[in-house]
């Protein structure tokens, strides 16, 4: 099926008046803005300011200390890629990234597996990430950067309306980290998904996002959101 165009005067993800407190500190207040359908956040700022928190925030794992989020109300609608990548380590590298679209079948369906058309489209993103070689693997039996990949493939391969990542490229190398980039952004452009992403490469936030999300304790309110130009 035909991909659409992204709707921009759809939103994908509002936020009023939010505030996080996180272990007796207050991490930011008063933080409203809204995320359109096809655009991509970064989500950047110092150690300790409060980044995974408000990202797990926005996702529905963490409950604010104030302040609504308006997301998709579908579990399958929202899809995380984690720090420490939540991946079965006990079944295949192919089979994991199947998982990302359980929520959509009735359970019998996979009862005796998945359908031969979602395990060809599954090893599909596995080869463009490059570790369709891995497919059959344990994830217990590969290393830290190719279960990354994996945690990478699998929530392209569910299809969320918005991708939550936190630092999905912090185990890859330069030329993989462009790669994967690459790919959240046409999620965006083409698809119409959004993305929020933790980022601690500059030149990346310059190249693949369209607005940056700032944390800081020397921020008003500790945050503060730019768009970025379209010259940058």
């Amino acid at each position: 099926m035909a991909e659409t165009a992204p709707n921009k005067n759809r939103t994908a993800v509002r936020v009023e008046g939010l505030t996080l407190d996180r272990d007796g500190r207050r991490l930011f207040s008063d933080m409203s803005w809204s995320l359109a359908a096809g655009e991509f956040l970064a989500v950047t700022g110092p150690s300790g300011v409060g980044k995974s928190s408000l990202v797990s925030a926005l996702a529905g794992m963490l409950e604010p200390t104030a302040g609504t989020i308006e997301r998709p109300a579908a579990a399958a609608s929202a899809g995380m890629v984690f720090q420490d990548l939540r991946l079965t380590k006990e079944l295949s590298v192919l089979t994991n990234v199947l998982c990302g679209r359980l929520g959509r079948f009735p359970w019998w369906r996979t009862l005796f597996g998945f359908p031969a058309e979602e395990k060809r489209a599954a090893f599909a993103k596995l080869e463009e990430l490059e570790i369709g070689h891995l497919c059959h693997k344990p994830v217990r039996n590969i290393s830290g950067g190719e279960q990354q990949r994996t945690a990478i493939a699998r929530v392209l391969f569910q299809g969320p309306d918005v991708i939550f990542a936190d630092e999905p490229t912090s185990n890859l190398d330069l030329a993989l980290s462009e790669r994967v980039m690459a790919m959240l952004r046409r999620e965006c452009g083409s698809a119409g998904r959004s993305a929020i992403c933790i980022l601690h490469d500059t030149e990346f936030v310059g190249r693949f996002a369209d607005l940056e999300l700032r944390l800081g304790r020397d921020l008003p309110n500790g945050w503060e959101l730019r768009r970025i130009a379209e010259a940058e």
